[in-house]
């Protein structure tokens, strides 16, 4: 009788679980028939009285609650894909040796280095390195729309005792092609220690063969084409190797002797490792002209030709032709020459800005003379108005970069040189995307 009972009690506690009312109606049935009464069960205690001070906090949690369940979710603007501008244009220039005083073809007078660098500084055209212009060709970075690379071939010691104080005061970075039977042999040859520390000042180093000879003239000791393919091949690959293990670092880039190659060669040199290959063929460098083929202007010390065909951008004219204004040129009464707007390296927010620029100061201007170039657009229609004697240009669509480049020529009299005023500014993408408060 006993186990009837506990049985009996075991069932009316488990009969709280759901679907077991059938069988709890049945068990109470047999527990009346056999005369157990099963205790009831224990009440559940009470929840104890909330303090006044709890009461409140438990109002905001749950209007909190409420609240954050309501607000939607903050939209945070997405930052702009970045666009790569393959509408660049990259000039390379070519040197060789400098003297106290030069005059040859190879051999630059150190007084006219030191006026060619100082009109590009004063033109504003930017001076970068090749890793740079490889780095957009990647499509890693953007670079300057029109930008100049600054190399020199063998590795003679004028370029660290003449050209290399000029680059380091002037902040240039340059490159420099060395050749393995030219480096550290004394004479007019640069020491190690000489390539180190200008590689601590923006040199970066290139391979120039092992030789120096041509790369497609068969040296004697080839005999057969299996030779002649081996000895190119050491060529390349020696040279590289030799810099790499001297300097410590990486030797991405390869100036052809005498800019003398066939296809073949050049698809060797790529296959075995190299990124850039430099030529002598006076061409700027464009975001799709082939790694293998990159154009470049020697400039020679008898003759300006190359070097006014080389900082020559898109019809503007050489950097030599053409006199620069600084965007802060003030007058001889110390007033601004020039009121530009956007102001230089000013950050906005409009992605559709008004480019203006109040030439009052500047005296007499010939209005045909007047042209505007837009980094990405090239040459656009400005209107200039005679009577403000301001020039003006809207952008018909929103910029998607983060810096614009703008450059204004005028002449003051048409028997007088262009004169040129270049600046920048920038575009705070992030904000522009942002709705209006």
């Amino acid at each position: 009788m006993r186990s009837v009972t506990l049985i009996l009690l075991a069932a009316f506690a488990l009969g709280t679980l759901p679907g077991c009312k059938r069988i709890q109606d049945k068990l109470r049935r047999l527990a009346e028939q056999s005369g157990v009464t099963p205790k009831p069960l224990p009440p559940k205690p009470a929840e104890p009285v909330l303090t006044p001070e709890e009461q409140a906090i438990e109002k905001k949690l749950q209007e909190s609650a409420l609240l954050a369940a309501a607000a939607p979710e903050p939209e945070v603007p997405k930052a702009p894909a970045f666009e790569l501008n393959k509408s660049a244009v990259v000039s390379i220039l070519g040197y060789h040796d400098f003297r106290e005083r030069g005059g040859s073809p190879m051999l630059i007078a150190a007084t006219k280095f030191r006026d060619q660098m100082q009109a590009i500084k004063d033109s504003k055209i930017p001076v970068i390195s090749l890793s740079d212009v490889m780095a957009w060709k990647k499509g890693e970075k953007n670079i300057p729309e029109e930008a100049i690379v600054i190399t020199m071939d063998d590795g003679w010691e004028g370029v660290y005792t003449f050209a290399y104080p000029v680059l380091r005061d002037f902040g240039f970075p340059f490159t420099v092609y060395l050749y393995k039977k030219y480096v550290n042999i004394g004479g007019r040859s640069m020491s190690w220690t000489q390539i180190k520390e200008m590689m601590q000042n923006g040199c970066e180093i290139g391979s120039h063969s092992v030789s120096h000879e041509s790369l497609k003239k068969r040296p004697k000791g080839a005999k057969t084409d299996a030779d002649f393919q081996a000895w190119v091949l050491g060529e390349l690959k020696d040279s590289r190797e030799f810099l790499e293990q001297n300097l410590s670092i990486k030797c991405p880039s390869f100036a052809y002797p005498f800019g003398i190659f066939d296809d073949a060669t050049m698809e060797t040199a790529l296959q075995i490792g190299y990124e850039s290959l430099v030529t002598v063929n006076g061409q700027k460098v464009t975001w799709d002209t082939p790694n293998g083929k990159l154009g470049r202007y020697i400039v020679h010390g008898d003759n300006d030709t190359n070097f006014k065909l080389a900082t020559s951008f898109r019809g503007r004219g050489d950097v030599g032709s053409n006199k620069f204004l600084v965007a802060d040129a003030k007058n001889d009464q110390g007033e601004q020459l020039i009121q530009l707007t956007p102001k230089p390296d000013a950050v906005i927010t409009s992605r559709m800005p008004l480019i203006e620029a109040d030439l009052k100061k500047i005296g007499t201007i010939v209005p045909e003379s007047i042209k505007m170039r837009i980094a990405g657009l090239g040459n656009v229609p400005a209107a200039y108005d005679p009577a403000t004697m301001i020039v003006r240009f809207q952008f018909p669509y929103k910029l998607r970069r983060e810096e614009c480049a703008i450059s204004l020529s005028f002449q003051r009299a048409a028997a007088q040189p262009a004169e040129v005023v270049s600046w920048r500014f920038k575009i705070d993408l992030a904000a522009a995307y942002l709705p209006a408060p």
